[in-house]
């Protein structure tokens, strides 16, 4: 099985359900995008061929909210990369039991292709999932008070909606600068703290927001 193949079988059997809500596919990138006012929302499927000749895939959700990326971006030390507002792979965020202060991160749960009918049954439940998890995920998280809310309330927990630390801490920041939060000198206090042992990038990047954000000089 060809892995191109798959994703063209897949993609078209689900079309329908994701345009019906708005969205489209890029095939370049095997994903699903809905562009609202505030925020990109995507579903990503993300193929890899095993050396026993099966078909895995990690689905992932991401939100890429405008207001919070716009100011990363302006100060990003390698242009050009994908950041993720808020996002993890699907089998984290549908499964997670909700307890944000206990989060631990758990293996990554495949859909396996071993055959046709395996390519049937995502067809089936793909177009369910995003009617009960999908759409419901996207819909509560796409603005910046939410994300302020979820990445903030526990600081120093990993946190299921973004876990990528230390990119998180500058996300987190940022959220709570444009929501207004009232805990925001605490906060960027706490994640420089975390910092220390970061990677030299991440340090530049969080030092350079913390200025930005400290002179009020960037666009709402």
């Amino acid at each position: 099985m060809k892995v191109n193949e798959i994703a063209q079988q897949i993609s078209d059997g689900v079309l329908e359900s994701f345009q019906k809500h708005g969205f489209k596919y890029r095939k370049a990138q095997k994903e699903f995008i809905r562009k609202t006012d505030n925020a990109d929302q995507i579903f990503r499927l993300y193929y890899y061929k095993e050396n026993d000749g099966t078909v895995t895939i990690k689905p992932e959700l991401i939100i890429q909210v405008k207001e919070i990326e716009a100011i990363y971006k302006s100060i990003a030390q390698i242009k050009g990369s994908p950041y993720l507002t808020l996002g993890n792979y699907f089998s984290h965020i549908r499964d997670y039991d909700g307890d944000d202060a206990n989060y631990k991160r758990k293996p990554t749960k495949y859909w396996l292709i071993e055959n046709d009918e395996d390519i049937s049954h995502l067809i089936k439940i793909i177009p369910e999932y995003l009617e009960e998890d999908i759409l419901p995920y996207f819909d509560s998280n796409s603005s910046v008070s939410r994300v302020d809310e979820l990445l903030n309330k526990y600081p120093e927990k990993m946190c299921v909606h973004n876990y990528m630390y230390p990119t998180r801490a500058n996300i987190a920041i940022i959220a709570a600068k444009l929501n207004e939060n009232p805990r925001y000198e605490e906060l960027v206090n706490i994640y420089e703290e975390r910092m220390v042992n970061a990677e030299e990038n991440s340090k530049i990047e969080f030092y350079k927001l913390k200025g930005l954000l400290a002179s009020g000089q960037y666009e709402k």
